[in-house]
């Protein structure tokens, strides 16, 4: 039913367990939020929510989800009966682009996956037939995507080509009309995982986690590995991936770390978190929150910053302008009950203290006090911006049940008010990625309701009243 996951990436694939699903979508109006409040533990749904029906649960899932100030229709990407998980999505202008990883074979156990792609011309009302990206008999996971105009790049993680893991790298130039034979970016003796990419114009930057492993038995059994040190590692290209430059190590010495990087004309801006190796009671300057950023496409990187030193976890990162927008919840390595932040107004050469983004929220007038309630352990953070930026995220209500949540009154870019339960069922809803075209927001995630992992898909107009 679950993935195995080659790599150390704690995604929703590990474990449902996991404390994540809760999905809140936040415009984050301004850069200057002060802070006060904290959530409690208990609320009562029918008081505090707007609520929607429940999803139909058969396999011709095309159901309308409704609430009193808005339409909304959820959508069932996948509808089969493979396992359908870890999907991406990017947007530009009208056409929608997501990308996951889809089980291949009937094995109860040790399931192969590949690659898929689909794409949406008229903003999410339809979609086209899948593509399988990476077509092989390894195991391919964990795809990101980024959009440039016409062109489409997309990285996973795959252990097609040897016994370890590598950087998997292909495009499509023709709006994803067509993608190139997959590359292997990293090419080395040591796993690669947990990669995210990045364009601007016709520039494409990689960052990723290479770690050594060190083998008690041969093959490629995850549970036969120990993992030795880590180190981050960049790639950029400059020709729309055509070619790419030499590999880039920007920091050594990391632990199960989860590089980020976003772009903006010249400037690349990574973040990374590096947890403690169990049993080191050495000095924690390895560990933390930690940022570096380029000024000449790739080319160079400056110091090393450490934004954070204690209530960190899996970070993502947003840049417009001059302006870069880091936010973070928890993970498996850290069990936070708020999402924190950071941002810079000078292309990063400076950064606010870390804040908490739920104490913030309760300065704005029509943030209802029993709306914090929802917020107990928020995790896998996701974040997207146009002219604004906007956060989502996830969160447990109990261990049996976990749900997709949407702010309403956001919508408009009024002051924050109550929360709309998107998704409303008993089952469990997982794993959201975003993306903002124009006025319309993105949103798909991962959901259990059809009894096996469906990657469900839904759009909100920003000026919806």
């Amino acid at each position: 039913m679950f993935a195995k996951v080659l790599n150390s990436e704690p995604s929703c694939l590990d474990n449902y367990q996991l404390l994540c699903s809760i999905l809140f979508l936040v415009v984050i109006a301004s850069f200057s939020i002060n802070s006060d409040a904290s959530a409690e533990e208990e609320m009562d749904k029918k008081d505090s929510l707007i609520t929607i029906e429940e999803l139909n649960t058969s396999p011709s899932i095309v159901d309308k989800v409704t609430s009193p100030t808005n339409d909304l229709t959820v959508l069932n990407l996948t509808n089969n009966k493979n396992d359908s998980v870890y999907g991406q999505i990017a947007a530009f202008e009208n056409e929608v682009y997501v990308v996951w990883q889809e089980s291949v074979n009937e094995k109860p156990i040790n399931k192969d996956y590949d690659i898929y792609f689909i794409k949406s011309t008229d903003k999410g009302k339809t979609f086209t037939d899948p593509i399988n990206l990476s077509n092989n008999s390894g195991f391919s996971e964990h795809p990101q995507i980024s959009v440039s105009n016409n062109s489409i790049f997309v990285v996973w993680v795959d252990n097609n080509e040897s016994n370890n893991t590598e950087i998997m790298f292909t495009r499509s130039l023709d709006k994803g009309r067509s993608f190139t034979e997959p590359t292997n970016l990293s090419n080395t003796l040591t796993n690669s995982n947990n990669a995210e990419i990045s364009t601007f114009g016709n520039k494409v930057y990689v960052v990723w986690q290479e770690e050594e492993i060190n083998n008690l038995h041969k093959g490629k059994n995850k549970n036969s590995e120990q993992k030795g040190d880590g180190k981050i590692f960049f790639r950029a290209s400059l020709d729309e991936g055509n070619t790419f430059h030499d590999t880039l190590e920007l920091m050594n010495n990391t632990n199960d770390s989860f590089p980020k990087i976003n772009s903006y004309n010249n400037y690349v801006y990574i973040v990374w978190n590096s947890e403690p190796k169990i049993g080191n009671k050495a000095s924690n300057t390895g560990e933390g929150l930690f940022f570096t950023k380029s000024q000449d496409n790739g080319k160079t990187f400056e110091n090393i910053t450490r934004l954070a030193s204690e209530n960190y976890g899996e970070a993502q990162i947003s840049t417009f302008d001059k302006h870069v927008f880091i936010v973070w919840g928890g993970s498996q390595f850290s069990n936070l009950n708020n999402i924190y932040f950071v941002n810079s107004n000078d292309y990063g050469n400076s950064f606010t203290h870390p804040r908490s983004l739920f104490e913030n929220l309760t300065n704005f007038k029509g943030m209802a006090q029993s709306d914090l309630r929802f917020v107990k352990h928020p995790s896998n953070v996701e974040i997207a911006n146009s002219d604004k930026f906007f956060v989502v995220w996830e969160d447990s209500i109990n261990p049996q049940n976990e749900d997709i949540f949407l702010d309403a009154n956001v919508l408009d870019n009024s002051p924050l008010g109550h929360i709309i339960n998107l998704s409303n069922n008993t089952g469990i809803s997982e794993c959201p990625s975003i993306a903002i075209s124009g006025q319309d927001i993105f949103v798909i995630w991962e959901d259990f309701t059809p009894k096996n992992h469906e990657i469900f898909f839904t759009s909100i107009p920003r000026n919806n009243k």
